[in-house]
C-alpha cells in the first residue's frame, strides 16, 4: 500500500518535485521575518548585536510569491521564525498572504513575549502549532541565559495559548552547568499544561562556537538520566522529523534534538528563507543565493541550483548568526 507521503509526490510531475541525488525531497520552509529580537540568548547573539537595514526585508508579496512557487514543487510545510517573527511589524498581513496558500500545516517559533497580542491573528489564518523557547523556569537563571525579564510574561502567554487550544512545544537549549538541574522541573512544567518539551543539544552556529565545548550536553546523556526518574516508551516519528521522540507514562512528551551528536542530515527536508531573501539549502551552510528582486523564472532556476548545495554530511560548525538565519 502506498503512503500518503507516495501519493502526494505522485500527484505532482517528477520535474516538479525537488529531489536531490540523495532521494531528499524538499518539503518544509523556515522562513524568517525579522533578525531583530527582543532578547539577547546568549548561545544566539551578542548583547550588542547589529541588524539589518529594514529596507533589505522581503516585502509581504514577495514571501507571497516565493512560498507559492515552492508549493508548485512540492512545498507542504512552513515555519515561521526571525530573529522573533512577532516583532515585525506588518506580521498580520505576512501571515494572511502566506495563510492563504495551499500548505498542509504552518507552524510558528517564537519566544512568546508578545504573543498574546498575536493569538487571533494566528487562530485566523491557521497558524497553530507553536515552538516556543523556554531555557528555564527560574527568574535569575532566564535572565542570566537572555539578558531580559520576561519570564512571567512568557508563561502567562504559554498558559493563554493552551487554553485557546494552540499546539505547544517548548525548546529548551540545555547547558552544563548553566540549566541542566532544571530538566525534571521543566518536564513536569510541560506535562501539567499539555505541552511537549524539547531538549536540544547547543550547537556550533555563530556566537554560540565560543562556549559550545564547554557547555555542550548530549542528548544520549540527557536521555540516559531522564529514564532514571520516567519509564519512557518511544514514539514513531517521520523520516525526516528533527527530533526523536517519547512518551512517559505519566502522559508527558519528551523530545530531543541531537544536531551535534546525532545529526539528520541524511533524511533532511527543509530549506531557510532569510528576511533578506536569501535561500540556503542548509542551516550549517554560509553559502545561499539571494533571491530577492529575481523573477519568477530566475527564482525557479535557483530552485534547482540549490538542490545541489545541500550537504550530506554534517558541516563541523557555522560562522554566521542563529539570529540572521532563522532558527
Amino acid at each position: 500500500m502506498f503512503s500518503f507521503l507516495c501519493l502526494v509526490e505522485l500527484a505532482l510531475p517528477m520535474s516538479q518535485t525537488l529531489v536531490d541525488s540523495y532521494g531528499r525531497r524538499i518539503r518544509k520552509l523556515r522562513v524568517s521575518l525579522t533578525d531583530q529580537c527582543n532578547l539577547r540568548c546568549h548561545y544566539c547573539m551578542p548583547v550588542d548585536a547589529t541588524f539589518l537595514n529594514q529596507s533589505t526585508y522581503l516585502s509581504c508579496q514577495e514571501y507571497g510569491e516565493i512560498v507559492g512557487e515552492l508549493i508548485e514543487f512540492g512545498l507542504e510545510e512552513v515555519r515561521l521564525t526571525g530573529g522573533e517573527p512577532l516583532l515585525r511589524s506588518n506580521f498580520a498581513e505576512i501571515a494572511r498572504a502566506i495563510g492563504q496558500l495551499k500548505l498542509k500545516k504552518i507552524g510558528l517559533t517564537t519566544n512568546g513575549i508578545v504573543l498574546d497580542r498575536h493569538l487571533d491573528t494566528l487562530r485566523e489564518n491557521n497558524i497553530l502549532d507553536l515552538n516556543v523557547s523556554l531555557d528555564s523556569l527560574n527568574v535569575k537563571t532566564f535572565r542570566e541565559i537572555t539578558h531580559g525579564n520576561y519570564l512571567k510574561i512568557i508563561l502567562r502567554n504559554l498558559e493563554l495559548a493552551h487554553h485557546q487550544g494552540f499546539k505547544i512545544k517548548l525548546n529548551t537549549v540545555v547547558m552544563r552547568g548553566i540549566n541542566d538541574q532544571e530538566i525534571f522541573d521543566l518536564i513536569e512544567y510541560a506535562k501539567q499544561w499539555d505541552m511537549e518539551i524539547r531538549f536540544l543539544e547547543i550547537m556550533r552556529i555563530g556566537y554560540a562556537c565560543q562556549q559550545q565545548e564547554r557547555t555542550f550536553i548530549s542528548a544520549q546523556e540527557l536521555l540516559t538520566k531522564i529514564q532514571q526518574k520516567y519509564n519512557l516508551k518511544p514514539i514513531q516519528s517521520a523520516l525526516d522529523a528533527t527530533a526523536f521522540r517519547y512518551s512517559t507514562s505519566c502522559g508527558g512528551v519528551i523530545g530531543f534534538i541531537a544536531s551535534e551528536s546525532q545529526p539528520f542530515c541524511g533524511h533532511c527536508s527543509r530549506w531557510r528563507l532569510s528576511v533578506d531573501g536569501t535561500l540556503r539549502a542548509c542551516l550549517l551552510k554560509n553559502e545561499g543565493v539571494n533571491i530577492r528582486n529575481f523573477s519568477p523564472l530566475e527564482r525557479q532556476q535557483v530552485y534547482w541550483q540549490l538542490l545541489g548545495m545541500k550537504p550530506y554530511l554534517r558541516p563541523p560548525e557555522v560562522s554566521h548568526a542563529m539570529h540572521q538565519i532563522g532558527g
